[in-house]
């Protein structure tokens, strides 16, 4: 489409970097956009996210994520963080926002400060001992002015994500480099998988990152062989889904099932044929019976379709012979019993009546 515009009854102006629409437009969200846009329209160099969450819809979680991301954006600087109560005693954050490029100012309140667990020894893998680090907007802020691979970082997980970074977000992967001690390579490598798979969240991509750690997998060699192994595992799960005709998401239980089978050394066309086999015998869809035939199979040596075709000749002349054997006369012994076993007729040997 092609549109031509006329612009009128416009009203008064404000201005908005040309930055924003450069480096921003694709990587931020819409959410972010309405934050920023309200900040730049107000001519107040104080903004209250209880505020903007009223006029935009927005939750004040979203507002405090996106005055960071335009801060670290360096679009405005924010000079001061206040928490205040209403009257409600509802929290209410204020900030002083200034489109200069002063830096952050080093005054913050007392809750607004890092809380730091003792870090982790790097040697000790514990669960128990593990220690969770917890940011303030200006802790983020500082981090990335001051790190230049973090602000890095940040800037390629957007492009992966194709949006901005939530402040929660923004924690959870520095604590994975300063906390878990993970390459950003490797951070970077196990989002793009995770995003390719459709799990981005960074819950789900510290599951996998702090199940790593516990194995002491952390350099990015380990990790870039790790998500190998797991794209195979992931393709495999889709094509067996496939051939299941499964069209939700597949359970752990399932899962293992199909891990345990792939570790067998069966490929996808050997679990179709258990699948046959088992729909043939009982009619429908089992994990369990599909178990038992390659366990069988396992046991036997048997793992291709040649195989599996030789052993149901086999098994089915067994069965051909073992029917006949039930079902066949000894003739030497059927003449004995005719001879010894005449029938009579009222009470007369047919023999003698014949006589």
């Amino acid at each position: 489409m092609k549109y031509k515009i006329e612009r009128k009854n416009w009203g008064s102006f404000f201005t908005v970097p040309t930055k924003v629409v450069s480096n921003h437009l694709k990587l931020c969200s819409g959410d972010f956009l309405k934050v920023l846009l309200f900040i730049l329209s107000s001519d107040k160099n104080e903004i209250i996210s209880e505020e903007i969450s009223s006029l935009t819809g927005l939750s004040t979680d979203i507002v405090d994520d996106a005055v960071v991301y335009w801060s670290q954006a360096e679009v405005f600087s924010v000079l001061n963080v206040t928490v205040l109560k209403n009257s409600e005693n509802q929290t209410l954050h204020t900030s002083n926002i200034s489109n200069s490029s002063d830096k952050t100012s080093k005054t913050e309140t007392e809750s607004q400060k890092k809380s730091v667990v003792p870090a982790i020894n790097p040697t000790d893998r514990s669960l128990e001992k593990k220690s969770h680090v917890k940011y303030s907007s200006k802790d983020i802020a500082d981090i990335v002015n001051s790190q230049k691979e973090i602000k890095e970082m940040f800037s390629q997980l957007e492009i992966i994500l194709k949006r901005g970074l939530r402040f929660t977000e923004q924690c959870g992967y520095i604590n994975l480099v300063e906390n878990y001690g993970f390459p950003i390579a490797s951070i970077l490598l196990l989002v793009q998988y995770c995003d390719d798979i459709g799990k981005s969240s960074i819950r789900y991509v510290e599951s996998i990152a702090e199940s790593w750690f516990e194995q002491d997998i952390t350099s990015y060699q380990q990790v870039e062989s790790e998500i190998i192994k797991m794209m195979k595992s992931h393709k495999i799960e889709n094509k067996v889904a496939k051939i299941f005709g499964i069209t939700t998401n597949l359970t752990k239980k399932q899962k293992e099932y199909i891990n345990s089978w792939t570790l067998l050394g069966y490929n996808t066309e050997m679990i179709q044929l258990a699948y046959e086999k088992c729909v043939d015998q009982i009619n429908k869809l089992s994990f369990p019976y599909i178990n038992k035939i390659i366990i069988s199979w396992s046991k036997e040596n048997i793992y291709t379709i040649d195989e599996v075709n030789i052993q149901n000749a086999k098994s089915k002349k067994y069965k051909s012979k073992k029917k006949e054997k039930e079902h066949s006369y000894d003739l030497d012994e059927f003449y004995e019993f005719t001879l010894n076993h005449v029938p009579k007729i009222n009470g007369k040997d047919i023999k003698n009546s014949n006589e």
